[in-house]
């Protein structure tokens, strides 16, 4: 009989790190490794002849049921990533690969499947994405990033019609103590400009550097113009202030650019182009300071 035990076959997926199954045409478990043993947390003669639903919660015996009843509509193979707790409370993140098959008699079908677990692959890529996303140095968003959240930005503006303001921010005097004091200390001074910065930002707000003493910020539901101002000159403030590194005081200053939008048809270029030539204003005349624009 093709469902019965076959010591062999049974040694040959015990053998395989993975977890395996095998069901029968109506979703009831044939049998399963060791590993898949693990997984579940049950023994192979506590699983046969039991579904889905007989074993996990109504939200994941659903999920398995429909991707099951696919796979035997198509009559072919399935691979599909999720996320599962295996017995032992952990989460992984797995990639089930299954295969509808039947006996050379045509009387018997079911599903073969085995779990691959990929939790290490997952956070590798996304180690790799934050990489992607991140200014190595300050740890803020970098450019690229900054470019992705203005235009999601403008995007919510759009359907929540709120106001908009976009940021850009140079450092004034740093090239001088990059130039006297070296890199390292220049490096030191980024990272603390950095904290600065998000100490004054909500944690919503998107801070980036955007070059080598180049910031940008854009921040969303901006409750009044005053507010912005009081802000931005509460940064300005503290930018007077000297910063300490290794028992040496060194004064920056700070020069900001800011183009205000409440309008939904505005781009991500008008924002910069407005946000820039401020910017540019500021420091024609004296830096240290900060220009608002409004985009329409």
């Amino acid at each position: 009989m093709i469902y019965s035990d076959n010591g062999f076959l049974q040694a040959v997926i015990n053998a395989a790190p993975t977890p395996i199954f095998y069901k029968d045409s109506e979703g009831r478990y044939l049998g399963c490794n060791k590993a898949f043993e693990e997984y579940i947390g049950l023994r192979r003669d506590q699983l046969i002849g039991k579904s889905v639903f007989e074993l996990f919660d109504d939200n994941l015996a659903k999920i398995y049921y429909e991707a099951d009843k696919a796979l035997f509509d198509s009559k072919g193979t399935q691979i599909y990533e999720t996320k599962v707790n295996y017995a032992d409370g952990s989460t992984h993140d797995v990639m089930f690969h299954k295969a509808y098959f039947k006996t050379e008699d045509g009387c018997n079908a079911g599903i073969v499947g085995s779990i691959l677990d990929i939790t290490e692959r997952k956070k590798a890529e996304k180690s790799l994405e934050q990489l992607a996303l991140t200014d190595s140095l300050t740890g803020l968003d970098n450019r690229y990033s900054l470019m992705k959240s203005l235009e999601h930005s403008l995007l919510r503006q759009h359907r929540e019609n709120f106001t908009l303001a976009f940021l850009m921010l140079d450092l004034d005097g740093f090239k001088q103590i990059n130039d006297s004091y070296g890199h390292p200390t220049g490096d030191i001074l980024l990272k603390k400009v950095a904290e600065k910065l998000k100490n004054n930002f909500r944690k919503s707000d998107v801070i980036a550097r955007v070059g080598g003493d180049e910031f940008s910020v854009i921040l969303e539901n901006i409750s009044s113009t005053e507010s912005l101002k009081r802000l931005v000159n509460k940064i300005l403030a503290q930018f007077r202030e000297a910063f300490i590194i290794d028992n040496k005081s060194l004064t920056i200053g700070i020069s900001i650019g800011i183009a205000l939008s409440s309008s939904s048809g505005c781009t991500s270029e008008d924002m910069i182009k407005q946000a820039d030539a401020a910017l540019y204003q500021v420091k024609n005349s004296g830096k240290g300071n900060y220009q608002l624009a409004v985009v329409n």
